[in-house]
Order: structure tokens, then sequence, then C-alpha cells
């Protein structure tokens, strides 16, 4: 009878393998933004942003490609030896062997006995990245759902939360926004809010999913290729930390180029990330380990990019926006992500699977 596979199974990576994945991904991120890093303020402010930018956000994606590619030549013993009742160095050697066609020694195409009524097989570069598996469908939509709500729900609610903390200029009349709907209509758009609010809420949904495909890159490389494998070495707390500040300081070139925070000095501009990527990091981990791929976090990444509109549309006229406090972006903005992420830690083997139920 024919044993039927398991599920591609997450490596023990080497750590030189995930140092190289993080010098990778730094190194390259740190390139592309220091053209942005050395041009005056007049200079960045007719450069193509937009273009580096999104060079820089597929840097993790291809870090975990180079890492993935060095984690492949190591002996299946080294990558699976992990698992209960895995062969020994020599059975899985041989093993391997066995499973490959005998023109080809490559290590990616093994698959060896791990348990009595399963095999192990290893994971392909889709794996890895975490964009797969796409099934079961109604579980990968159900999660990416789940995304999109939650990440908008977050993106709102700091902004009341804010204006009740005194540090946002809250005001649920929308003046901004009825102004700009104003003008688009050629009319006083005071009793359209209600639908031009409901209009927005569709495009800010629609940009999420049109928008997915960049911010994957960021997580193929984060929360697809090193989080499982921090979570397998170190367990789900110490990954969600370890990912958190090296996802963080990967923003450090942008930040001394003045995204994110604007003219707030690099350091505290740094310090501010790291609290970012440690929490709004977790969460986004906890999807993508529980969908078994990166799309839902993906979506959500896509969902704080498109919802940053918010903030201008409910800030009161006149009033500026100190985002180091106030918004997802500022530590106000991180309660509530904050409050779930605790909660998540505290039952992390749940809330963190290895691999999500087929």
């Amino acid at each position: 009878m024919t044993v039927p596979p398991s599920s591609p199974a997450t490596p023990r990576t080497p750590l030189v393998i995930l140092s190289t994945f993080v010098l990778v991904a730094l190194t390259l991120g740190w390139l592309i933004a220091l053209p942005l890093v050395l041009m005056s303020p007049e200079e960045r402010s007719t450069a193509q942003l937009g273009v580096y930018y999104n060079l820089f956000m597929v840097t993790p994606a291809l870090a975990a490609v180079v890492a993935y590619v060095l984690e492949r030549r190591q002996p299946a013993a080294v990558l699976y030896g992990h698992h209960s009742g895995a062969a020994q160095p020599e059975q899985a050697a041989q093993a391997e062997h066995s499973a490959q066609p005998e023109h080809s020694a490559q290590p990616e195409q093994a698959e060896h006995s791990v348990q009595a009524g399963q095999v192990l097989k290893p994971q392909s570069l889709t794996d890895a990245l975490g964009i797969t598996p796409l099934r079961p469908v109604r579980r990968l939509l159900g999660w990416s759902v789940l995304g999109l709500l939650l990440f908008f729900a977050f993106s709102f609610i700091a902004l009341p939360l804010g204006g009740a903390l005194g540090v946002y200029p809250f005001d649920p009349s929308m003046p901004l926004f009825v102004q700009d709907l104003s003008s688009r209509l050629g009319r006083d758009a005071t009793e359209f809010i209600a639908t031009g609010l409901l209009l927005e809420v569709g495009i800010i949904f629609s940009a999420s999913v049109l928008g997915v495909f960049l911010h994957a890159g960021i997580e193929m490389g984060w929360r697809g290729y090193l989080f499982p494998r921090l979570q397998l070495r170190w367990g789900p707390r110490a990954a969600v930390v370890v990912t958190g500040v090296v996802s963080g300081l990967w923003y450090a070139p942008l930040l001394a180029a003045g995204f994110f925070y604007d003219q707030t000095p690099v350091f505290q501009a740094l310090a501010l990330m790291l609290g970012y990527a440690l929490i709004i990091g977790g969460v986004l981990a906890w999807l993508r380990m529980q969908s078994g791929s990166i799309w839902p976090a993906a979506f959500a990444q896509s969902m704080i990019s498109a919802a940053a509109i918010l903030h201008f549309w409910f800030a009161e006229a006149g009033e500026m926006v100190d985002l180091r406090q106030a918004t997802l972006q500022g530590f106000t903005g991180w309660i509530l992500p904050g409050a779930l992420l605790v909660g998540l830690l505290i039952f992390a083997r749940r809330a963190y699977p290895q691999s999500a139920s087929r």
C-alpha cells in the first residue's frame, strides 16, 4: 500500500543560514534605500520614491530565496532529524538516496520515512516562503477576510482612542472628508457623508486587495520563511520578539530618509518602529501560522497601508497629527493589537501552531 506524504515539514535550518537570511535582507534593503538617505530634502521631494519603496519591499523575499537555496544543500538528517521517529543520519541518507532517481542527488527532491505510516516531504520554495498551501480554500479565504477586517478595525479604532487620550485631534464630523467630498461633487456634501464614507470604505478594501502582492514580498521573508524556523528552534514567544526586532531594524534606512515618522530623529523613529514591528508583527505571525500561508498576513499589511487615509478624514481641520503618538503607527494605536498579542502569547502553543490543520 502506498503511504501518502505528509504536509511539507518546517526544517531545522542551521543558525548560520538564518543569519545569512537576516544579513542579506538588511543589506539589500539598506543598499536600495541608501540613495534616499544621501539625497537632500529638495532632491527627495522630486525623486521617484515609489520605485525605491517598492524595490525595498521585496528584499525579504529575495533574501528568503537565497537562504532556501543554501538550506536545500544541507543533508536531510540535519534539516529533519528533529522529527519524532526520524531516521538516523545513515538511514536518512539511504532513504534520501532511494527517493531520488539515480541521476539526481538534489536534496529538495528527497522524501524519507519519519514514522510508520508517514512520509516526510521537504518544503518546496513556495512552501518555504509561505506562498503555499492555498488549500483548503475556505480556510485561506476565512483567515484573509479576518486579516482585512481586523486591521481595518485596528486602524479605525486607534483614532477615537487617540482622541480620548488627547493625542489625536479626533473630529467625528469629518470636516476634511466633507470638504474633499464637496469639491468632488461640486456642492455641499454634508447630507452625503454616510454614502461617501461607505464608498470610501469600499475603496480602502479594494485597494487592500489590489495591493496584496506588494506586501506579500515582506511577508514571504519575515513570516513566511523566518518566523516558523525561529519558532521551531526557540518557541513562538522568542520568535515573535526576534522577528519583530530584526524586521524593525530593516526599516532603519527608510526612517533615516524621513519615511513613516517624518522629521523624528532617527533613533527615536527606530525605537517606535521596533515597537510597531514587534506588536503588529506578532499579530501578523498569528495569521500566518493559523492559516498555513502568508496571504492573510499580506492582506492585513495591505490594509494597514490602505486604511492610513482614515486619519486624514477624522482629523480636526487645521490640526497636525503626531504619528509618533496617534494612529496605528503611534504607541496609542498599539493598545488593542498589543492586548490581542498578549492574549496570543499566553496561549502561544495554540495560537502559533507549527502547521495549520489540513
